[in-house]
């Protein structure tokens, strides 16, 4: 009966939202986890529930991200709150944590830094999954560091995780180093820009932009890091799929940057998407 409901209003107004978003308003609403949906064919929504749900739906249907509108998204298995305003994190962000996590396992590290670390995902992730370790966040975006605060009290993370707002580096309080930093920082060259899709145009501009070549932010971070890194220290970065060769390069002129440029990683789709420096 309900299922049938939705298919008739989105028949009537011509929506195209695929199904199974369709399923995750519905869960998002009732609060039933989605793979209960199935197991119950003669659910009912309350007038005012599906008042909500035809809004959901409508704004989906708008290219608005379904994150934003059920203000929570999953990443590595956990569930982050999201808002508004703060970069979404994407499931092939899970493989600067995944690497970040065999580096600590690998090496013994205790220290983390998460730059640029938007909802908190990638630092929070690492510390709920890294028991031992002790992470600071630091973001530009004052909104951003407030639902990372959100997202560590929800995951009871405690005193282990501490938050710094400014630009990069300098938000952080000197003397201050780490065994590893982290980062997914804004890295789309500028012309690619005008052809993202709709849906990721509602998200923040500045978490995306990464300038002319898509460098800006990861050359600072490059060129600054060394001083922030603890002896056998490590970067792990994210960056878009032709940035690559740029790293190669950049150690083969006069003037080079402190860190040294290890390897780069391929995502699951075969492009070069985390690359590692070593102090």
């Amino acid at each position: 009966m309900l299922y049938g409901q939705i298919r008739r209003f989105v028949t009537a107004y011509n929506i195209d939202v695929p199904f199974r978003e369709v399923r995750l308003l519905i869960a998002w609403i009732t609060g039933l986890p989605v793979e209960r949906l199935s197991l119950e064919p003669d659910l009912h929504l309350s007038d005012r529930q599906m008042l909500r749900l035809r809004r959901a739906i409508r704004k989906r249907a708008a290219n608005y991200p379904l994150q934003y509108i059920t203000g929570s998204v999953e990443f590595m298995g956990i569930n982050f709150s999201i808002t508004r305003g703060v970069f979404i994190p994407r499931p092939e962000t899970e493989l600067l944590v995944e690497t970040a996590l065999h580096a600590i396992e690998a090496y013994g590290y205790t220290t983390v830094l998460d730059l640029c670390c938007g909802s908190g995902a990638v630092g929070l992730g690492i510390a709920r999954m890294s028991t031992g370790t002790h992470i600071a966040l630091t973001d530009l975006s004052r909104a951003a560091i407030r639902l990372a605060k959100k997202n560590s009290m929800i995951l009871r993370l405690g005193q282990r995780v501490r938050f710094f707002t400014g630009d990069l580096f300098s938000a952080l309080p000197r003397p201050m180093t780490f065994d590893l930093i982290v980062s997914n920082p804004p890295y789309v060259p500028h012309e690619r820009m005008k052809r993202l899709q709709a849906e990721v145009l509602e998200e923040p501009a500045n978490a995306l932009d990464g300038g002319r070549r898509g460098l800006d932010v990861i050359r600072k971070i490059i060129e600054e890091a060394d001083g922030f890194l603890n002896r056998k220290g490590m970067l792990i970065m994210e960056h878009d799929d032709t940035h690559a060769g740029y790293f190669r390069d950049l150690y083969t002129g006069e003037k080079r940057p402190g860190l040294r440029y290890a390897k780069t990683i391929n995502d699951l789709a075969g492009l070069p998407r985390i690359s590692i420096f070593n102090t």
